[in-house]
């Protein structure tokens, strides 16, 4: 599919799914917390336009989820992925940060291990690497080149929030959720399949974006950068997290605000025009998407390189 078909085919109201309940609790209680301010998504290569009357976000009144509507379709956003994910994607430099904290939150070493959204296996190959993580298996919505060589298991092709995944049926006892949680439609499936996939007293290691940090609360969640994805659906906080872990038989044993592990590895020269974009949108505001678009660029809010603006958790099934 061209650039020039996913642009007109976003057009279409077939392409986007309405969200009238939280998507966590099913609260039909919500209140909206603004409007995305951009004319179209950029994933990739593909621009995409917001459909009209635009895209609100929501937070529920019961459990304090985020969450947007209208969201792409699964069919249409999965035609975008597979034209433009594995270079979009691309792969993390360095896992040992994560390595060592998995390391000290499993039970048990060697761990059999499952890597939900693996890519192309990079955190697999690293846990391989020290020896921590014996049976070592997969779950994405692509077969990225590459990932079949770090597999000592399984690759289960689907979403963690499928109605059913076709899979072994031998739990595991840690399963790794980097990135993943801000993408689901059905948080309640996902956590359903979690529990599944995990063994009992075995634990998932899960990494998100935090609704709660300074950015979003400073400037409202609707300018953050990390809402403004075509493919991030639901912000989380540790409320929403800790009921739906609830219902579905985990605790969560650990809880930690940090980086980005993509900043982790930045250097002085990215670090510098990172803040520079910071300072012009802090003296902008209003104006720096319109200052962004003179030269070309998307005009999101920009990614301050220190801010604590995800969290890690780690789940323990009951």
């Amino acid at each position: 599919m061209t650039t020039f078909a996913l642009e007109h085919a976003a057009q279409s109201p077939m392409q986007w799914a309405a969200v009238d309940k939280c998507p966590a609790c099913g609260s039909r209680s919500a209140t909206s917390r603004g409007a995305i301010p951009d004319l179209c998504y950029a994933f990739g290569a593909a621009r995409v336009p917001i459909p009209v009357p635009g895209i609100t976000v929501m937070e529920c009144h019961v459990c304090g989820l985020l969450y947007k509507s209208p969201v792409p379709d699964p069919a249409f956003l999965a035609a975008v992925f597979e034209r433009e994910g594995v270079s979009k994607w691309m792969a993390q430099k360095g896992w040992a940060l994560e390595v060592e904290a998995v390391r000290r939150l499993a039970r048990r070493l060697p761990f059999d291990l499952l890597d939900v959204g693996a890519a192309g296996g990079e955190f697999l190959a690293a846990c391989a690497a020290s020896g921590v993580a014996r049976r070592r298996s997969a779950l994405d919505v692509l077969r990225y080149p590459g990932v079949d060589a770090h597999l000592a298991g399984e690759f289960i092709s689907g979403r963690l929030d499928a109605d059913r995944l076709a899979w072994s049926e031998e739990p595991y006892d840690v399963v790794t959720v980097f990135d993943v949680l801000e993408h689901l439609y059905d948080p309640q499936a996902a956590f359903a399949n979690l529990r599944s996939l995990v063994k009992q007293g075995g634990v998932a290691v899960i990494e998100t974006g935090c609704a709660d940090n300074f950015w979003p609360v400073h400037f409202g969640i609707n300018q953050w950068w990390y809402v403004r994805l075509i493919e991030h659906h639901i912000f989380w906080s540790r409320e929403p997290l800790e009921r739906c872990a609830r219902a579905n038989g985990f605790r969560v044993i650990a809880w930690e605000e940090r980086r980005h592990k993509s900043r982790q590895h930045v250097g002085v020269i990215g670090i510098s025009n990172d803040l520079l974009e910071v300072g012009l949108y802090w003296v902008a505001r209003s104006s720096y998407t319109a200052i962004a678009r003179v030269f070309g660029k998307q005009g999101n809010q920009p990614w301050f390189p220190f801010a604590r603006d995800h969290f890690r958790a780690c789940l323990r099934r009951i």
